[in-house]
């Protein structure tokens, strides 16, 4: 009995916790109550060490690392695709109020990507807010309106509005978080047995 229960925590830990994240993500980002995002984080991590504390427990003997690892690794992607999954609340039209100017950010060590490039514009908005827009090409001249989404609570940097589309998918974070859950039941299966040897007299 005490088995089985313990089989069902490994699939239901990885799993409740990535479906009690995923609902906490979205929740924080575009709740009304305009929860700051280092609060909503720092909730999020709590929420991963109590699953991460609850696993270890099912085992007597430290359990699989790889289950352990595999449920870090989905609980992260369970993050980033709740936050790709959602989109800037607002779109305001604004307008280029100065000289576009650019910054250069070079990367080193060999096989390295090239050197980033980023363009910063200064912005007019209706209440202020974006104030300024960066990006790795230029959006508009001085002078040019250019349309920009954001998140009203400034939880999100703000994006062009013709790039404000969901791409969060669930199929990552998923098939870590069973992966976690599979190896957890072999480790469980696992435990506690010993070779066999027999030694002749």
């Amino acid at each position: 009995m005490r088995k089985t229960q313990s089989y069902a925590g490994a699939v239901l830990i990885p799993v409740g916790a990535g479906v009690l994240l995923h609902l906490w993500a979205g929740w924080s980002m575009h709740s009304p109550v305009r929860l700051p995002a280092v609060l909503a984080l720092l909730a999020g991590l709590g929420l991963a060490a109590v699953a991460l504390f609850a696993h270890n427990a099912l085992f007597r003997e430290g359990g699989s690392i790889a289950a352990a690892l595999l449920l870090l690794a989905g609980l992260g992607s369970v993050w980033v695709e709740a936050r790709d999954s959602r989109i800037r609340a607002e779109v305001v039209e604004c307008l280029v109020a100065g000289k576009v100017t650019k910054t250069y950010h070079p990367t080193f060590g060999e096989g390295a990507p090239a050197e980033k490039t980023l363009y910063h514009h200064p912005l007019s908005c209706p209440g202020a807010y974006p104030s300024e827009f960066t990006a790795e090409r230029k959006v508009g001249e001085q002078g040019k309106t250019v349309r920009i989404a954001y998140d009203p609570a400034h939880r999100m940097d703000p994006i062009l509005a013709s790039d404000n589309v969901a791409h969060g998918s669930l199929v990552l974070p998923s098939v870590l978080l069973l992966l976690s859950a599979a190896l957890s039941a072999v480790a469980l299966a696992m435990e506690g047995r010993e070779e066999p040897f027999s030694r002749a007299p």
